[in-house]
């Protein structure tokens, strides 16, 4: 009995230590200008995997590597929260070591298997772990400023954009809560609490996975919609198990995932939203809410997206024939 004591003792103390450190972390960014040796942190949470794994003669615990793993992803992630999502130079390097360590492929070894976990994902091509990092920061969106949402959004965009991930799952959930779901467009000078956020709070991070997924659109749409088109399951991922909201259910929206008739639901939203009436700003005095601007200025961007569309697929629910961009009319 008292050695069962003693672990369980041995075991609440090592998690008392593990959050003691991660809120040094957190405090650690919040206070600090020294985002160099934040980034050092980071990039020795990468690092020391890598060179546990080579040592030669060293016996791997997985235990150590999963814990590992899972501590450095979620300082990238917290990380990414704070740094300002127009700061390309520290959002940028922040993926360039997600986008090094993944570029790596499977670490070879002359004494070691592949260390593989998190449901057969390989160290480093699959970077175990990091998408459950990821999910745990948009499980927790209701309680995130919306500084902290649109920065997230920034970097996961950016990383998908860069690496050609398939980051979708959370794209369309950022864009689902902004354009699918029924809210306030704007809480105006009344500040929007957690879990009753408006339009104007979350339309910034849903509008860098619009601006930086296009690419992503133009390659698989067309993809997809041939495969429903003739009977076929259309592919994994492109955030297939993401569920219209309310909105775009009423709006004709079928399918779960990523689809064309989605896409055009978004545009036609977005232009819903631009007709509201402009409000004055939640934030400081004087300031002007941009949203309804905003939200106008890419409906016009999205009608002009041609994304390669085949000829004969041109009765697939959701096309529209996409019209020259003006700036100052749709």
């Amino acid at each position: 009995m008292a050695s069962n004591l003693e672990q369980a003792s041995e075991v609440q103390r090592r998690q008392e230590k593990s959050e003691q450190a991660r809120q040094r972390f957190l405090d650690s960014i919040a206070r600090s200008t020294d985002y160099d040796w934040i980034m050092q942190n980071i990039r020795f949470g990468i690092e020391y995997p890598q060179q546990v794994y080579l040592q030669h003669g060293m016996k791997r615990t997985d235990e150590q590597l999963e814990s590992q793993l899972k501590q450095t992803w979620w300082k990238t992630v917290e990380a990414a929260k704070l740094y300002p999502a127009d700061d390309d130079g520290r959002q940028y390097k922040l993926i360039a070591w997600v986008a090094g360590a993944r570029a790596r492929g499977t670490v070879p070894s002359t004494t070691q298997d592949a260390y593989v976990a998190d449901g057969g994902k390989v160290l480093w091509k699959d970077l175990p772990f990091f998408e459950g990092a990821l999910e745990n920061a948009w499980a927790d969106e209701a309680n995130l400023s919306k500084e902290k949402w649109t920065n997230l959004n920034a970097f996961a965009s950016g990383l998908a954009q860069v690496t050609g991930m398939d980051l979708m799952q959370f794209g369309l959930q950022t864009i689902k809560a902004t354009l699918e779901e029924p809210r306030l467009v704007s809480s105006g000078n009344v500040k929007s609490q957690a879990g009753h956020k408006s339009v104007a709070d979350l339309l910034p991070a849903a509008i860098f996975w619009l601006g930086r997924s296009y690419s992503f659109f133009k390659v698989m749409l067309p993809i997809i919609e041939r495969a429903v088109n003739e009977g076929k399951h259309p592919p994994t991922g492109c955030g297939s198990g993401i569920v219209p909201g309310e909105l775009a259910l009423a709006g004709g929206v079928t399918r779960d995932g990523l689809s064309l008739a989605r896409q055009r639901f978004w545009r036609h939203r977005l232009i819903e939203i631009g007709q509201q009436p402009t409000q004055a700003s939640g934030g400081n005095e004087g300031e002007r809410d941009t949203t309804a601007e905003t939200a106008l200025e890419w409906s016009r961007r999205m009608a002009t997206w041609t994304l390669n569309w085949p000829i004969d697929m041109k009765d697939v629910p959701g096309y529209e024939e996409p019209i020259e961009y003006k700036k100052d009319g749709i």
